[in-house]
């Protein structure tokens, strides 16, 4: 739902916006926010939210509230400084994101943290956007966002009850483990081996086999320590034989933001080798699966030792 499509809603069923009460009370745990959590929506807010608490996590009691240097709805990099730690860098639009990242010298890998957002002047100049002919709209719809995190008592993501309780209850603590898994998520270049494996196990773990057995090219193997299945039909048939997998719960996951080295939902550490086939026959990337063969691994920390 945008906020374009939200105006008209509201519009549409008459709905008196302007004199609704302030006091009301929403659902958790959405209903509490900070003002960390509404400067999400213009460029540089991401960054600034997560310094607030950052600086916080480590002590420094003498960091600023307000991180002028990562604001600014120009399209661009902005890089901003965090005393004696190192820099931060803010890329606005997708087109500023890959100037900083193709630069020959490599010189975006020298700060400590790096925000992307697609949209010039993020959020507010997003497609889901009321249009406008104004050119200082995105300032002003900036200066606004930071006009009522001004406003708010709480300022910081951390002061924030509901994830306080969430943390408590579920996620453990932040940078646990445990959050870490249902918070992070990995990307794959599109065509290559990574993305074909991300979706074939996608479908194994969602038990849809017709999906899985569509990615394979016609004779295609699936090799697994098990043993291994020729073909769609094999491998559809292995897929429907397993035990059901209730809301998605139980998935594969990359072990890395980079290789085809996947944990199984039981625990299992595999190093995957994965060989594409293009329609004319010869191999590269955008092609289907020819095979998948998995190898058992030691865990990461294990392989260390």
């Amino acid at each position: 739902l945008t906020t374009l499509e939200l105006a008209q809603m509201i519009r549409h069923r008459r709905i008196p916006f302007a004199s609704l009460d302030n006091d009301t009370k929403y659902d958790s745990p959405l209903g509490e926010s900070t003002g960390a959590a509404v400067i999400f929506g213009a460029s540089g807010g991401v960054m600034e939210a997560a310094l607030r608490t950052a600086t916080h996590v480590l002590g420094m009691e003498d960091a600023p509230l307000e991180w002028d240097g990562v604001r600014g709805t120009a399209p661009g990099v902005k890089v901003g400084e965090v005393p004696n730690l190192g820099t931060v860098a803010v890329a606005s639009s997708i087109a500023s994101a890959a100037d900083l990242f193709n630069d020959p010298s490599e010189s975006w890998r020298k700060h400590l943290m790096i925000e992307v957002m697609a949209c010039k002047g993020g959020c507010i100049g997003g497609g889901g956007e009321p249009k406008s002919d104004d050119p200082d709209i995105l300032v002003k719809r900036a200066k606004g966002i930071y006009a009522v995190d001004a406003g708010f008592e709480k300022r910081k993501s951390h002061e924030n009850e509901d994830v306080k309780k969430l943390y408590d209850e579920w996620l453990e603590k932040p940078l646990s483990h445990h959050s870490h898994e249902q918070l992070h998520i990995t990307y794959q270049p599109r065509g290559s081996p990574r993305e074909a494996l991300a979706r074939f196990m996608d479908a194994v773990d969602n038990r849809d086999s017709e999906t899985a057995a569509a990615l394979l090219a016609p004779g295609g193997i699936w090799h697994m320590p098990e043993g291994e299945s020729h073909g769609s039909d094999q491998v559809s048939a292995f897929i429907d034989r397993l035990a059901p997998n209730p809301l998605y719960r139980r998935r594969h996951r990359f072990t890395s933001s980079e290789g085809l080295e996947m944990v199984t939902p039981s625990g299992n550490h595999l190093r995957f080798n994965v060989e594409l086939i293009n329609s004319d026959g010869s191999s590269g990337r955008f092609g289907m699966i020819k095979s998948i063969s998995a190898e058992r691994i030691k865990p990461p920390a294990e392989a260390h030792h």
